[in-house]
């Protein structure tokens, strides 16, 4: 600034010694070193005035990145049926059918970009140790009903995702990277859902207690590191739990194995984080929470503005871990999703559904006490899923823990 304005001075005064008058030029010269000595003065007032009255900083709203990626699409159609048990009824669902790179609708934005070193790319939060970002995801299925609560280890998640399974409960599918729990569980059941969400995790480990042999040889033939109960035998029964709802297992065990085989890949960033430069998008609007009803259970989220963070209750009971901590997502991402029939029946003879976290559909993200409506779009298994305003840029997240809702259609409801 003040050199720029030396410049200035400077060829004011050559151009009123090139004009003639050397009296003029001298009363000239002494109005530039006034306006010189203002100058400099209103510098000084400037940065006195910015020290007591810093200027607001008016914050952007995340970008596309540039235009979304041109991909061969192959709509679903001609999708029947399979045997894979002749004695077995056939399969009727559609993430056990489909390649897991096939597109199945154009990507409408970039997914998210690398994560910078020493950032985990799952919460956006810094690693407490940088070489964790290299090792593989752990996508362990755990127990959501009464007689699995309170479960291992929530707090410790990166992303958390929940499904609906038979008789209209739910079930979680909690995702750990950047953190070491203890011990998780308890670890339940597999379905063909959990395809869309092993898919983009690039080979993760998968935590399971096994699955009907359809369901099973499905999940089998996905891009995972099978450390199962099924084909493991580092699981525990935990005396105080009732049976079913009592296999548990240590991570940094499984961790081990993968490591030692050389298995496993690390997964990529999932969503979007704002920055100091970021801002919410213009179609955030103020929200106290949200409900999902699921035909037998209901979640519900309550931003809480003094944790920064919103809370979870299912059916009216505040969800808590095993250690009494609460649940407190930075992010709750909400998507409608369809369902339908893959031909298998439960024990009780309940229709066993799969919900298709696949394609596109419509969506909320709740971040910073706003709701954003979005449209979901996930062009393959293996892609990672975009969520997008209107205008197709990405919702970016605060850094933290992400819960991701899987809601029937017609089920949500925002306060």
């Amino acid at each position: 600034m003040r050199l720029r304005l030396l410049s200035l001075l400077l060829t004011l005064a050559f151009v009123a010694t090139a004009c003639g008058g050397g009296d003029d030029a001298s009363a000239d010269e002494s109005a530039d070193d006034a306006v010189a000595d203002d100058a400099e003065a209103g510098i000084e007032d400037a940065a006195a005035s910015s020290t007591t009255n810093p200027v607001e900083v008016v914050l952007s709203p995340p970008s596309t990145r540039g235009p979304a990626p041109v991909v061969d699409v192959q709509p679903l159609e001609g999708i029947g049926s399979i045997t894979v048990f002749s004695d077995d009824p056939p399969y009727t669902g559609v993430l056990g059918q489909v390649d897991p790179d096939r597109n199945i609708v154009a990507p409408v934005a970039l997914a998210p970009a690398a994560s910078a070193p020493g950032i985990a790319p799952l919460t956006g939060l810094a690693l407490t140790d940088p070489s964790l970002a290299d090792r593989p995801a752990i996508t362990v299925k755990i127990d959501n009903t009464e007689k699995g609560r309170p479960q291992e280890a929530i707090s410790q998640a990166d992303l958390v995702y929940v499904e609906q399974i038979e008789g209209g409960f739910t079930r979680l599918v909690m995702i750990f990277h950047s953190n070491t729990p203890t011990e998780l569980g308890p670890i339940r059941s597999g379905r063909t859902t959990d395809i869309a969400l092993l898919g983009s995790l690039n080979q993760p480990v998968f935590v399971w207690s096994g699955a009907n042999r359809v369901h099973a040889s499905l999940l089998r033939r996905q891009n995972i590191v099978d450390l199962g109960a099924g084909t493991r035998t580092e699981y525990t029964r935990a005396p105080d739990r009732p049976g079913t709802y009592d296999l548990m297992t240590d991570p940094s065990v499984l961790w081990g194995i993968a490591e030692e085989n050389g298995d496993g890949g690390a997964p990529p960033p999932h969503f979007e984080y704002r920055d100091e430069t970021i801002g919410l998008p213009e179609t955030a609007v103020a929200a106290a929470g949200a409900s999902i009803n699921y035909p037998s259970v209901t979640s519900d989220w309550f931003w809480d503005s003094t944790a920064e963070g919103w809370r979870r209750t299912q059916s009216g009971s505040e969800h808590v871990d095993a250690d009494g901590v609460s649940v407190l997502a930075a992010n709750v991402v909400i998507a409608e999703v369809g369902h339908v029939r893959t031909g298998s029946t439960d024990t009780a003879g309940s229709a066993v559904y799969e919900e298709q976290f696949l394609g596109s559909g419509r969506g909320w993200v709740l971040t910073d006490g706003h709701v954003v409506e979005v449209t979901w779009t996930k062009p393959s298994i293996s892609a990672v899923a975009t969520w997008t305003t209107a205008d197709g840029v990405p919702v970016a997240l605060v850094p933290g823990q992400t819960w991701i809702e899987l809601a029937p259609a017609g089920s949500v409801t925002i306060r």
